[in-house]
């Protein structure tokens, strides 16, 4: 790793690309290598207040000690990547939403009386959850759908296919609805003092800050994949098509 990663010119998220045991050290962290992934280590380690030295250290050791269980997701097929996109990551937040809901609502009746910032995170939850249930729906139904035959077609003639302009325009919209995204998980974080329940939290509260930091590193993970593994692919393949 040491001969790749550059504080000035290799960005946060190449290095969660080409480098996947990065990935739990960011999040770590809280370094964005999703919708933020752009800017270089440093920077995007001062952006959040963290010692860029320390994060640096720590992906030379993992890298060192070759953490089993990592995959390489930029050398995926397409297809392949957005079929496990919507099994694994999409499923996942369909399934955990009204489990995250019901814990959620069950501390703000135990505590919210007393802990202020609990009606906040109930509130800041919902609007991800809306969020994300309405963004994956579009991504299976017009995006992924659009990719797939994108890459299906062995030559597309442009001038008789609306694919490269009708793939632009969903494909914006997401990575912006990403951003949206990102800044309420970010907003939550906050209101958790990062997932850190109170001294006094009963077993309950524990859970449901757990369970909402799994959520969290599950949709870094899943963001950090469409924007900058699978819609990476579907950019370069639309410059060669219009080329």
């Amino acid at each position: 790793m040491n001969t790749i990663i550059d504080y000035n010119s290799v960005s946060v998220a190449e290095i969660a690309i080409e480098h996947p045991s990065a990935v739990s050290i960011f999040n770590k962290y809280h370094v964005d290598f999703c919708c933020g992934g752009k800017l270089p280590l440093q920077k995007a380690c001062e952006k959040v207040g963290v010692n860029p030295n320390v994060v640096m250290e720590e992906l030379l050791s993992a890298e060192e000690k070759s953490i089993p269980g990592t995959i390489r997701f930029d050398s995926w097929d397409t297809a392949l990547l957005s079929d496990f996109i919507v099994q694994h990551h999409h499923q996942y937040v369909k399934r955990n939403i009204p489990q995250l809901k019901e814990l959620i609502e069950k501390v703000c009746e135990a505590h919210g009386e007393t802990i202020m910032e609990l009606a906040s995170l109930k509130n800041s939850f919902e609007a991800l959850s809306q969020e994300l249930l309405q963004h994956m729906e579009k991504e299976e139904l017009i995006l992924f759908p659009g990719i797939k035959r994108l890459f299906g077609e062995k030559k597309i003639p442009v001038d008789n296919t609306p694919i490269p302009m009708n793939l632009q325009s969903p494909m914006k919209v997401m990575e912006d609805e990403h951003t949206h995204a990102g800044d309420l998980i970010k907003k939550i974080r906050s209101l958790t003092n990062n997932y850190t329940p109170p001294p006094s939290a009963c077993p309950t509260f524990k859970v449901t800050y757990k369970r909402l930091q799994e959520f969290d590193q599950d949709l870094m993970q899943h963001i950090h994949l469409e924007n900058n593994v699978l819609f990476t692919k579907v950019k370069e393949r639309l410059s060669e098509v219009i080329l």
